[in-house]
């Protein structure tokens, strides 16, 4: 039979090992998944942006991100529900790293210890005439949990974000 010290000395060497990947996961950004998709939206540029930025009033419009606490600026704390198909809500918190206006915002939201299982969510904008604009959408999940992450669920989650921004500025 083990003695107590032993099992110690075995869980000590464990949380030191598991710790150490997930520091080797987070300085190599691996491995991660990634999905992009890109929506034309009828707007200008300004009108885009004005209802991608108001954070508060996602609850009105987006089916994926259904509450959204923070503001637009870089290093703003976010506090944030996601839902992706098929999946339970989550609850989450973040921070914007990049908020350049009219241009793009991008942020981060980490589960339990940095590198465990990263999201980072980031949206650009592109005019492409002075009422069409270009809005792509990028999620990345990175860390050791990433291998179990829905990508399929992330991809059509982006596309539901791209049509309820459409439908929102006058889309059919």
């Amino acid at each position: 039979m083990p003695r107590p010290r032993y099992v110690l000395i075995a869980l000590g060497g464990l949380v030191v090992l598991a710790l150490a990947a997930l520091a080797a996961s987070a300085a190599l950004g691996r491995p991660a998944k990634t999905v992009t998709t890109t929506t034309v939206v009828n707007g200008s540029k300004p009108e885009v942006w004005e209802t991608l930025a108001d954070f508060a009033a996602y609850k009105d419009w987006n089916p994926v991100i259904t509450r959204m606490e923070g503001e637009p600026v870089d290093g703003s704390p976010l506090e944030l529900e996601l839902v992706l198909p098929g999946h339970d809500p989550e609850s989450l918190d973040g921070k914007v790293l990049i908020a350049r206006p009219k241009r793009k915002i991008f942020w981060e939201t980490r589960l339990l210890l940095p590198g465990l299982r990263d999201y980072e969510y980031e949206f650009f904008l592109e005019l492409l005439d002075e009422d069409r604009v270009l809005v792509t959408q990028q999620f990345r999940i990175e860390g050791p949990l990433a291998v179990f992450a829905d990508a399929d669920a992330a991809r059509e989650a982006l596309e539901l974000q791209g049509e309820a921004l459409a439908e929102r500025l006058g889309q059919p």
